[in-house]
């Protein structure tokens, strides 16, 4: 009976360090990082030859990057970091109130997501030719297959 209830002591204690241990490494993962509804530019610098970039394209694109992915690396960030919160908050038992507002904050920072892919499509359309866009969303769309 002794050896019966120190060991499930022990597995108490053991299975408390761990679940406290395990929630905080559960807080971000990185299959929380944002998904893009569509994500164009890795394709055209990896196409850059099939597309036939002239070297003004290639530069407008290179200075579009360098503007826009600070901001889309900060939003990714913040989706990640929101949905750790959240993971907590339910995981927790937080208030349901809480746990919505964090929901908004969430959907509000992936319509900013959104808006950033949709800009970034957007710019493509303009430094592109009609029919270098058309060759680069074929080749997107194949992808998705």
């Amino acid at each position: 009976m002794q050896y019966t209830l120190n060991t499930l002591r022990r597995g108490a204690i053991a299975l408390a360090l761990l679940t406290a241990t395990g929630f905080s490494w559960a807080k971000s993962v990185p299959g929380d990082a944002a998904i893009p509804v569509v994500e164009l530019m890795p394709l055209t610098m990896k196409h850059e030859a099939d597309l036939k970039l002239s070297t003004e394209q290639i530069q407008s694109l290179a200075d579009y990057r360098k503007q826009a992915m600070p901001g889309r690396i900060g939003v990714q960030k913040k989706i990640v970091e929101l949905r750790g919160e959240l993971r907590m908050a339910i995981l927790d038992n937080k208030p349901a109130a809480e746990r919505q507002a964090l929901m908004q904050r969430i959907a509000e920072a992936e319509v900013e997501h959104f808006n950033g892919r949709d800009r970034c499509v957007e710019a493509l359309r303009k430094i592109l030719s009609a029919e270098q866009f058309a060759q680069l969303s074929q080749l997107y769309l194949n992808g998705l297959r």
